[in-house]
């Protein structure tokens, strides 16, 4: 499953394969939808890659051990993992333009909440994995069971529901 960038201009081609360079000082010029490249400011990272690599693992510099905190060093093959880091990128990426409490809030609200749960030894998605390497697919989808089809032609179960015309 792929991440859809829903900042991307429509226009814009994928991005190359190579690595990014190093560095936060990316000048990507992309607009988010529906905005004017001129209203929007440039980003500061390119990607999640660059967002974890030169902010989020110099930023939380923490004791990893089994019981209390771990890391996959391949944290993008965590399909939660990219979710999770990539709303940390685009929260921070406009949270920091508030000089006074934009930090704070993105911490608060967003970095720490998702660092919780991206490193929880017990529950979180790199739970088998450990500092020096992937664990390869120990985590399952959800169990799921079919749900009785009538229940979504109710309006407040289904975007397809509600009166015909």
């Amino acid at each position: 499953m792929g991440i859809v960038d829903e900042w991307a201009d429509d226009a814009a081609s994928a991005p190359e394969p190579s690595s990014p360079a190093p560095g936060p000082a990316s000048k990507s010029g992309r607009a988010r939808k529906g905005k004017k490249k001129a209203d929007v400011p440039p980003l500061v990272f390119r990607n999640i890659e660059e967002f974890v690599r030169d902010y989020v693992a110099p930023t939380y510099r923490r004791k990893l051990s089994p019981s209390t905190a771990t890391w996959c060093p391949d944290w993008w093959r965590h399909e939660e993992a990219l979710q999770r880091l990539g709303a940390m990128w685009r929260t921070w990426e406009n949270l920091r333009h508030d000089p006074v409490a934009g930090l704070s809030t993105w911490f608060l609200h967003h970095g720490d909440p998702h660092m919780r749960v991206l490193m929880d030894p017990d529950t979180g998605p790199f739970a088998y994995c450990t500092p020096k390497g992937h664990a390869e697919r120990p985590l399952q989808p959800l169990p799921l069971n079919p749900a009785n089809p009538v229940l979504w032609l109710s309006p407040a179960f289904s975007a397809d529901a509600g009166p015909s015309g």
